[in-house]
């Protein structure tokens, strides 16, 4: 306890992974939000806190976001020991009750399948978008780093529907083309 592992930035504390190949991370937490479609709503950065405990700020975060509060948030199993946040419903992944439907279950299952696609984007931010090493002085700059690597990723995003928009608008167009040159069918004329 209330050991400097950086002289420049003495708030970095020491984080146990629990894991055989990397057992300690120097640095911060951040808890990330996504919506159901894979956007990602909601970046905090904490100090050093228990996974059940950041999930009040980071709800907060994304009702100032988005401007409402999800009904229900599929988190994982770090966050036990909270029901409900808010309004939020917290759903963790379980075994389902004997009593529950085959609709239910599948639905549960759906839920949580999306829930394990946070990994993978945590992963991204991490090579891909910088949030691996911060170079943001203090706990602001923890904080900054985490919301644009967030931006980055969604901005990635919406650039690559974007170029597969323009990418079918040329298509159309080259087929529109060929449609008035020569009065045939397009595919007769994409063809030759």
């Amino acid at each position: 306890k209330d050991k400097v592992y950086s002289l420049h930035e003495p708030e970095v504390k020491c984080i146990g992974k629990g894991k055989e190949h990397k057992k300690y991370e120097f640095g911060n937490k951040v808890s990330i939000a996504r919506s159901y479609n894979g956007l990602i709503v909601g970046a905090v950065a904490f100090r050093d806190e228990y996974d059940g405990h950041t999930i009040d700020d980071t709800l907060d975060h994304v009702e100032q976001m988005l401007g409402f509060r999800p009904s229900r948030a599929a988190c994982d199993r770090g966050y036990r020991g909270q029901k409900e946040s808010g309004t939020t419903k917290i759903v963790i992944p379980d075994v389902p009750k004997k009593n529950a439907t085959y609709y239910q279950k599948e639905k549960a299952h759906k839920l949580f399948c999306k829930r394990a696609g946070i990994e993978p984007i945590n992963g991204h931010l991490k090579s891909d978008h910088r949030m691996g090493r911060n170079f943001y002085k203090g706990i602001f700059g923890d904080m900054l780093n985490a919301k644009l690597a967030a931006a980055a990723f969604n901005f990635k995003r919406a650039m690559r529907r974007f170029f597969v928009l323009l990418e079918w608008l040329y298509f159309f167009c080259l087929l529109w083309n060929g449609m008035n040159k020569k009065c045939e069918r397009p595919y007769l004329a994409l063809a030759k």
